[in-house]
């Protein structure tokens, strides 16, 4: 599988593990991994919000578009329709985030923040780039 996301367990925080064939797809199934946690996905025409988040390496920049996205979240009330990140660096990404009104309290998790603790970014040797990102719940 050439990208995806898995949700890892721990005693006080819950972690994703995403990966893709560039740090965009990694950080877009991050994000996906996010959205259903939150239990945010929703479906249905939405605004588009442009989100650009700069950092000073990879691991910064993982945990600084997830927590713009739960900024998002919370500021706005709104669930995602989709999540496009459309270039991403060492150093900064910018994504497309489709928002569309909460109907009412999410059903998933209530995520405080993503968190430096245990973060990795890494290439694999098949290439792939691995984010695991733990978030404070």
């Amino acid at each position: 599988m050439r990208s995806g996301f898995e949700i890892l367990e721990h005693t006080a925080d819950v972690g994703i593990r995403a990966w893709g064939a560039t740090l965009a797809e990694a950080l877009e199934q991050a994000a996906r991994g996010l959205i259903e946690l939150l239990g945010a996905g929703l479906e249905g025409p939405g605004r588009t919000r442009r989100v650009v988040v700069e950092a000073e390496d990879a691991g910064a920049l993982a945990v600084g578009f997830l927590n713009e996205l739960l900024f998002l979240h919370e500021t706005e009330e709104a669930g995602f329709a989709a999540v496009r990140v459309v270039r991403a660096d060492d150093r900064r990404a910018e994504a497309e985030v489709e928002l569309v009104p909460l109907p009412g309290e999410p059903e998933g998790t209530a995520v405080k923040a993503a968190t430096y603790h245990r973060l990795a970014v890494e290439r694999r040797p098949d290439g792939i780039v691995e984010v695991r990102v733990y978030l404070d719940v």
